[in-house]
């Protein structure tokens, strides 16, 4: 496994000495074991590299990276993630100065009322009354926004601004209110779910985890987050677990309607990991799901539930998360996940670096940015530098 670069702990989490890495990062020697050659490592090196020069050629004049705008600062959040899980950050180095634009967009998307996102509910109080596709993609935004900010504080000298702790505390505030909005259900008390008021459940576990992780690392970055908030949110994470089917679904106790995709056998296990329960029952259960339907057959959405026309599996977003997850419960998880979804992945990279868009139809709208940076995170996973991510 290489080891070029230097990691220093501090504070409980990693903080990047951005000056003495290289171009590629350090990968920590620690469980899981390294699964893969060295001339793989150097392909995902090159791929990686290509990936990062073809997105900073799509970054915009005002420091966004291209998508709609209901999409926006989430998928300039994820492709900041990006940069960051192979090293580079905000304000130093190749790509400093891009990523420092691309910070202060996120933060410009905050809204008076503490929500982060370009298009949503403005003024001083939060309304729901929005239609549902704003509900929807201002819940994601607000979520990855915030989430991007705190590890850009946790991670470079530019994200630790005044201006920028001042976004992480009024999103804080926000998150925790959103955590604490009426739910008609008991089973949904503790997460997260659309700003809008849609059908009967009042939390799903991919938003969930979004704020969660957004509550762990500012917690990690110095910031008073309480306890019972994280409890609760983790609480709600493990009703969302399925007996009947050995996984994690979108929502808690689903009861007739067979919520199962890979993405949330990832974000289950990525919570719990959060949570400090590495080999819980219900991640190892989720390990084998995933395990049973893996990546090999490239941007496929897979049929589950009772209605495949209606599948919540998106093919980049749940790579995304099974990886970080698999990689969580390392060992032989880790060991039959990787290898082979890195040769799936490099097999289907396009001639200019990118990757193509999702066959999902909801994600496809979203651009080839948004499933490059989900895959170039998915490679950086065994780098550990982004705080939230690390083992």
């Amino acid at each position: 496994m290489k080891t070029n670069g230097c990691v220093v702990i501090l504070a409980g989490f990693a903080l990047v000495l951005a000056a003495t890495l290289p171009a590629q990062a350090q990968r920590v020697e620690e469980t899981p074991a390294d699964v893969l050659s060295e001339d793989q490592w150097q392909r995902i090196d090159a791929a990686v590299n290509r990936a990062l020069e073809w997105l900073a050629a799509q970054q915009q004049p005002d420091g966004s990276f291209p998508t709609l705008d209901n999409g926006q600062p989430g998928v300039t959040g994820l492709c900041l993630l990006a940069f960051m899980s192979h090293g580079h950050v905000p304000g130093e180095g190749r790509y400093g100065e891009r990523l420092a634009r691309a910070t202060d967009f996120v933060a410009r998307c905050q809204k008076e009322n503490g929500l982060i996102t370009l298009v949503g509910p403005d003024g001083p109080q939060i309304s729901r009354d929005v239609p549902h596709i704003i509900g929807v993609t201002t819940a994601y935004n607000h979520g990855i926004g915030s989430l991007v900010m705190s590890e850009a504080y946790g991670m470079s000298d530019v994200g630790r601004s005044e201006k920028h702790r001042q976004v992480i505390l009024r999103a804080l505030t926000t998150t925790l209110e959103m955590q604490r909005w009426p739910k008609d259900l008991p089973k949904d008390r503790g997460g997260w779910r659309y700003v809008d008021q849609y059908n009967k459940h009042d939390s799903d576990l991919s938003i969930t985890g979004w704020n969660l992780m957004f509550l762990r690392s500012a917690r990690n970055a110095g910031f008073e987050v309480p306890k019972q908030p994280i409890d609760d949110a983790v609480a709600y994470v493990r009703r969302c677990f399925a007996r009947e089917y050995g996984v994690f679904e979108y929502v808690a106790g689903a009861e007739n309607e067979d919520d199962r995709s890979r993405a949330m056998a990832g974000a289950g296990i990525l919570a719990l990991a959060h949570a400090g329960f590495h080999g819980a029952p219900e991640a190892r259960q989720s390990g084998d799901f995933i395990l049973r339907h893996n990546f090999d057959q490239y941007n496929a959405i897979l049929p589950f539930g009772r209605n495949p026309q209606s599948s919540h599996d998106r093919y980049h977003y749940s790579l995304f998360n099974c990886c970080q997850g698999m990689y969580q419960l390392g060992g032989s998880y880790w060991q039959q996940f990787f290898p082979r979804t890195v040769n799936t992945l490099l097999a289907n990279q396009q001639s200019d670096g990118s990757w193509p868009v999702d066959g999902h139809a909801f994600d496809a709208q979203f651009g080839n940015a948004y499933t490059t940076a989900l895959v170039v995170m998915t490679l950086g996973a065994p780098n550990q530098l982004l705080p939230i991510f690390q083992r």
